[in-house]
């Protein structure tokens, strides 16, 4: 049996546990482990913290926190990555099975509150499978999903293990779904993912454009954190000031303005606030 055969014989295994996980992650869903998981007695352990903490003293703590979580997903707990603190910036070094595990591994670090920064120097193991099998893989577990996501016109490429989707899918969840599936397959070491959501709305200028990255990031169900963020568009570039309790939620808002069409691209400068508390929903208006 081949190594991607495996994998995905892996993840149709563990489809119960991809959907207990989903719901820790917002509107990000998280893929399911890469690997089946034999039952054990032993209770799961903390990724390796050997890596002695080298930053102030309020990183111990933040450190002691995402450790904390990191070590409550089972397939996360047995991987041998890294993780240091520094000035509230969370960096991940070291080896990982697959890109599934680590978007969890950085996505749950990024929803820690205190959290302001979240690097990734980690490193996804590339086996021997040659890119047109992990292509069919891949192919093969997103064909089987794609009702549920709304997938249509998928392209996909490996080339040297690193995976680029292109297609559309129904709506910014069903992305993340899409991606995080297609992780699971071990030997893709990076995903660089085009899909485009359907309900991604576009401008012709610089002031339908704004008004369309308004929109997008004024709906909750694409952009739901806790924020004060303005948006300016000039020359097709969305400048993002503001903001935010939670790291993700930066990231985040500078996901759904790069996907409003017409953006050529994004100049995210919004601050994470680990202070800022007020909402519950993110209030989002033109820059003057």
């Amino acid at each position: 049996m081949s190594a991607v055969t495996r994998s995905s014989a892996s993840v149709k295994s563990s489809a119960a546990a991809r959907a207990a996980c989903a719901a820790a992650l917002i509107l990000l869903p998280a893929a399911g482990p890469a690997r089946a998981q034999p039952a054990t007695g032993k209770p799961a352990t903390a990724p390796d913290t050997t890596q002695r903490n080298i930053a102030g003293p309020g990183d111990y703590a933040l450190r002691e926190k995402i450790v904390q979580y990191l070590g409550r997903d089972q397939d996360l707990a047995k991987e041998k990555f890294r993780l240091i603190l520094v000035n509230g910036g969370a960096v991940f070094s070291g080896e990982i099975a697959s890109c599934a595990l680590k978007k969890r591994a950085l996505t749950t670090a990024a929803d820690v509150r205190g959290v302001i920064n979240v690097t990734d120097e980690m490193t996804v193991t590339r086996g021997g499978a040659p890119d047109v099998e992990l292509a069919k893989a891949v192919t093969g577990l997103l064909g089987g999903a794609a009702q549920g996501i709304g997938l249509t016109d998928l392209r996909v490429k490996v080339d040297d293990g690193v995976l680029t989707l292109d297609g559309t899918v129904e709506d910014l969840p069903a992305r993340g779904k899409a991606e995080d599936l297609a992780g699971t397959v071990l030997g893709i070491t990076r995903i660089s993912n085009h899909l485009l959501p359907r309900n991604a709305p576009s401008g012709g200028d610089d002031a339908s454009i704004q008004k369309a990255a308004l929109a997008y990031l004024s709906d909750f169900h694409q952009f739901a954190y806790p924020g004060d963020i303005t948006v300016k568009i000039e020359h097709g570039v969305a400048t993002l000031r503001g903001r935010v309790s939670l790291y993700m939620g930066r990231q985040q808002a500078g996901m759904v303005a790069s996907l409003v069409r017409g953006v050529a691209r994004v100049d995210n400068r919004i601050k994470v606030d680990p202070s800022y508390r007020e909402g519950p929903k993110p209030r989002v208006a033109a820059e003057h």
